[in-house]
């Protein structure tokens, strides 16, 4: 045993050293918590029918992200030099890779076997989608084919010839059940270990192509608005997301003043990066867009039933509007201290306010730029309550959502000028408390009180915590920037 850990133990575990400092596992237990409090709640209010339903969902969820993990851990110490020269380092990779495929696959099988029965076809299915979840890690361009092979499910021949290989497989797992699960067990095993590969050509190409890509989402967490990495493709989609800013930057260019206001608004563009309010608008005109016209067209050729869109994927459409209104909380932190250096330049921009100065202008403007993306998410989500959704069946999961958000815009105010590096963990707590306050407000509600009482209780916590937080971290606090020098 202490052999088998000291040759397989260090590839294993290193995923998760490598996350010990960053708080995501403290994310992933809080997590585990909420949906543990769920479970409990729809086993009170509903029965346990209900609650064993969603410890399902999430033990099946909890697997599939502790593999792809795994995979993903595993793939990027595929390198493509030790491959070639570190004896045994590859097929140690790829006996780790079989050997969790087989215990999840089996734990799967346990799990959800013994209380639904057929066992065999929980294994085989677990096996087959972690396969498939590895491929989208090997290979991250099938994330974008996936919804065209989806889309084209509904096409009538592919949807026939997709029915026609899944009767099939039924059939044959009816009929012949050991072949099949013999042929899984020489074939999936081996597709796995291929897609950890030798140290070629082609490893090293794709090796380069998966540490851009990594970098860019490092880049991303850290607010840092850059295309370098994604090439060509990827600098013109983000200059056609942020159209407004180069046409704001030079107005600002051509009617600068040696005035708080002109150096803030000039500041703010370097300083916030992708989250600027330009930014902002010119991702949601050009989504907007889309949707119109991709409405027009559905209206034109079909006659959709736009209603359903409020019913059935109403709470999917609710979530993306929220997440809009709460985005200055996911990212402003790491936008700011990542352009501290910048700021020191710009403190030296003629007008530039210092001191208290700079933390009170500083502040509103940060507040001014939340309240707009949180109201234009509120008429947004006021608009498909009331004219997509049938009166009376519109979900107010996105509003309670809204209602939750308001308070937490006071998080903005903080002393900027000992705000430390920020992790990818934090980022995801702000959409952590919104979905446990909506929860609760949602058991609320069906406890018959007022959405009226919910709202009085977000205006009212706004008004105290801003209250507060001004007095403690603005006012108590020396100049904004550049941020993080106490830190």
């Amino acid at each position: 045993m202490r052999t088998f850990w000291r040759n397989y133990g260090p590839l294993l575990s290193a995923p998760f050293q490598q996350r010990r400092h960053t708080g995501e596992l403290w994310v992933w237990l809080a997590l585990l918590l909420l949906t543990l409090a769920v479970a409990i709640t729809c086993a009170i209010m509903v029965d346990l029918g209900a609650a064993r339903l969603v410890l399902g969902i999430e033990a099946g969820a909890s697997l599939l992200i502790l593999w792809g993990i795994c995979f993903a851990g595993l793939r990027r110490q595929n390198h493509p030099n030790a491959a070639r020269l570190v004896p045994g380092h590859l097929t140690r990779l790829r006996h780790c890779a079989v050997g969790l495929l087989m215990i999840l696959s089996l734990t799967a099988a346990l799990l959800f076997g013994s209380q639904l029965g057929q066992p065999l076809a929980w294994a085989l299915g677990a096996a087959a989608l972690m396969l498939a979840v590895a491929a989208f890690v090997r290979w991250i361009q099938l994330w974008f084919y996936i919804w065209i092979v989806i889309s084209l499910a509904f096409w009538g021949p592919v949807g026939a010839l997709s029915m026609r290989v899944w009767r099939g497989l039924q059939q044959w797992y009816a009929v012949q059940p050991a072949s099949l699960a013999l042929l899984a067990v020489l074939i999936l095993p081996w597709l796995l270990s291929r897609l950890l590969q030798d140290g070629g050509p082609a490893h090293q190409a794709s090796y380069r192509a998966a540490e851009k890509l990594r970098m860019a989402f490092a880049d991303q967490s850290r607010g840092l608005s850059t295309a370098k990495y994604a090439g060509k493709t990827g600098l013109t989609m983000m200059r056609l997301f942020s159209w407004p800013q180069p046409l704001w930057q030079r107005h600002l260019l051509a009617t600068a003043k040696p005035v708080a206001g002109s150096a803030l608004a000039r500041a703010e563009l370097v300083c916030l990066g992708n989250l600027h309010w330009t930014s902002m608008l010119g991702a949601l005109s050009l989504v907007l867009a889309i949707f119109g016209c991709g409405a027009a067209v559905a209206d034109y050729l079909f006659t959709p039933n736009w209603s359903a869109i409020g019913t059935d994927g109403g709470a999917g459409l609710q979530i993306g509007i929220v997440s809009m209104a709460l985005n200055p909380l996911f990212g402003l932190a790491s936008a700011l201290h990542r352009s501290r250096r910048e700021q020191a330049l710009l403190m030296l921009l003629p007008g530039m306010p210092r001191g208290l100065a700079l933390s009170r202008q500083l502040a509103r403007r940060l507040l001014a730029q939340f309240y707009l993306q949180w109201s234009m998410a509120a008429v947004l989500i006021g608009l498909m309550m009331a004219l997509i959704s049938p009166a009376g069946e519109a979900s107010r999961l996105g509003l309670y959502g809204l209602l939750l958000a308001l308070p937490m815009g006071s998080f903005l105010l903080r002393d900027w000028s000992r705000q430390a590096a920020p992790n990818s963990a934090q980022a995801l707590l702000p959409l952590m408390g919104v979905t446990m306050g909506a929860a609760l407000l949602a058991g609320m509600a069906w406890l018959g009180l007022s959405i009226w009482f919910a709202v009085a209780l977000s205006l009212g916590l706004s008004l105290a915590f801003l209250r507060w937080r001004w007095q403690r971290s603005v006012l108590a606090s020396p100049a904004a920037m550049p941020v993080g020098r106490w830190a």
